[in-house]
Formats: C-alpha cells, structure tokens, sequence
C-alpha cells in the first residue's frame, strides 16, 4: 500500500503508520522518523528480537568484523537457542560447539569453519568496532573519521561530546546526537566495553597523504566496472584519503558516475552545484598523478 512503510531494523514487517501504533515483534510502542521524505516505523524496544538478529548480522557483516559462516538464518538459530544474547556472545560461541552442532543445518564441519572465523574476527580495528554496535547514522567511513579524530585510543570514544564530534569533518550535528546519544546509555557502553575486551585492535590502514584525492570529498552512484562493487570503490577511495558520503552538497569535491551524462537527481544535483561528474577511470587518473 501507499501508505505502508518499513519496521526499522526488522527488513520483512511494512505496516500502515494509521495502524501500527506497537511493534509487531514485541509489542512495544512505535513511533514514526522522517528523514530524507522517508518515514520509518521505528520500535524503541533495544532488546527486541529481530533488531538483535540485524544488530548481530551488521556485527559479522564484511565492512564490520567479517565473521564467516554466520548469515542471518545462522544467527536467528543462534538466538532461537538462546545461545547469543550481546554482542561479545559472539566471541564465545566456542563453548557451545556441541549444542551448535547438533542444530539443523549445522553439522560439525560447518561449526568448526564458523569458530575458526570467530577465532580470526578477534584481531580487528577500532573504527570496525565502533561501526559494528549499529549506532543510527554511523557507518563505516563515519566510523573511521571519528577513530581517527582520537587516534584509535577506545578510551576516548564514549567520552567525546556533540560539540566536539560536530567539528569533525563530515560528521554533523544529526550524527553527533545520535553518537552521544548511543553512549549515554549505560546498556550501550557496557556493551561497547565488553565487545573491546573479546578483540584484538589492531593499528588503522595507513592513508596516503601524499594522494591527489586525500581530504576530498566523494558521492558513488551508479554501476561499477573496474571494482566488484561500490563498498569496493569506497574502499578504494578511502585508502588513498578521500572520504565517501551518501548525498550530493555543496561539501562535495567529485561524484562518481561512469554514466557521466545521466540525468540522475545526483547527476543533476552535481551540476546545478558546479561539481564535477567524473567516471571511474578519471578517478584512477586522479590517484595516479
């Protein structure tokens, strides 16, 4: 239906906001988000179930721990088993190896894969951890700018304030409330401190600053050609300094589109704003020079 709009964080529940005044996992009141024209049924309720499951499945995903083995039917089994309640139960999966395997579809091979990519996830950075607790807004590359803004120290993270995180480029006033508010929460740091005490941080990718791109800012629309995907231009992008964000502003230095004549709204966007369309051969051009 027009009117019907998708559960924050449950990705199979779109309701009618007239109607849907409580969550349809667990029942908790509901209230409604509009951000971007888009509204968002949005349930409060930080232990309900699925928004465990998709808490767990961003925690595992690639761009945050890349634990192996564990899609979300995986986890939903987990949880099911009351086997994963926080996130650090993740890191101790190892001493459930036999309930583990004796559940449908998981037999002993496939457990064993699982914990040996447990087993390597400890050793991870900073700013993947910070990305992994779901805070709203706070992706992987924002993650990296505020890491980076305390040189990796985890101590500093829930100290920091609006005011401070509002300074940093790239990281507004929206995302700097979302932060601060995520860490106010003593649930939340308890769940940030124990999830540091079950890894192994490493030192952050170095950046080349010498780059032609570092410090700039990008917008990736489009299909890609010369990398599998768009995390894998991210990627690409921030190893050589630039910083990659969603929408086309004034902060913006290139969008990349490899259909530089589209007539996208971003396309759109970047020329009403004078700012160049280039494709991802200009931009391997560019961190050639």
């Amino acid at each position: 239906e027009a009117d019907s709009i998708p559960v924050e964080n449950t990705g199979k529940y779109y309701l009618n906001p007239l109607v849907a005044s409580v969550c349809p996992v667990c029942g908790s009141p509901t209230h409604i988000r509009e951000e971007n024209d888009v509204r968002v049924l949005i349930c409060p309720n930080a232990d309900c179930a699925v928004k465990k499951i998709k808490l767990f499945s961003l925690m595992t995903s690639r761009d945050a721990l890349n634990i192996e083995g564990l899609s979300e039917a995986t986890i939903e089994k987990l949880a099911s088993a009351g086997l994963i309640h926080e996130l650090r139960d993740i890191f101790r999966l190892k001493d459930h190896f036999g309930e583990i395997s004796s559940l449908d579809g998981l037999g002993q091979k496939s457990c064993e894969n699982m914990l040996s990519s447990v087993e390597k996830a400890r050793d991870t950075t900073l700013d993947r951890v910070v990305y992994s607790l779901g805070i709203p807004g706070i992706g992987l590359s924002n993650a990296r700018l505020i890491c980076r803004h305390v040189s990796s120290d985890p101590e500093k993270i829930p100290l920091l304030t609006a005011t401070e995180l509002s300074g940093i480029a790239g990281i507004g006033s929206v995302l700097a409330g979302a932060f601060t508010d995520y860490f106010s929460q003593s649930g939340n740091l308890r769940c940030y401190r124990d999830l540091l005490e079950e890894v192994r941080l490493t030192s952050p990718e170095e950046q080349d600053t010498a780059s032609p791109i570092f410090g700039k800012s990008f917008v990736i629309t489009g299909s890609t050609q010369h990398f599998s995907n768009r995390n894998e231009l991210k990627a690409y992008i921030e190893s050589h300094g630039g910083r990659v964000t969603g929408s086309v502003t004034g902060n913006t230095d290139y969008l990349v589109n490899n259909d530089v004549n589209s007539t996208s709204s971003k396309n759109k966007t970047a020329r009403t704003l004078n700012i160049p369309v280039i494709s991802e051969d200009e931009l391997l051009r560019l961190t050639e020079e």
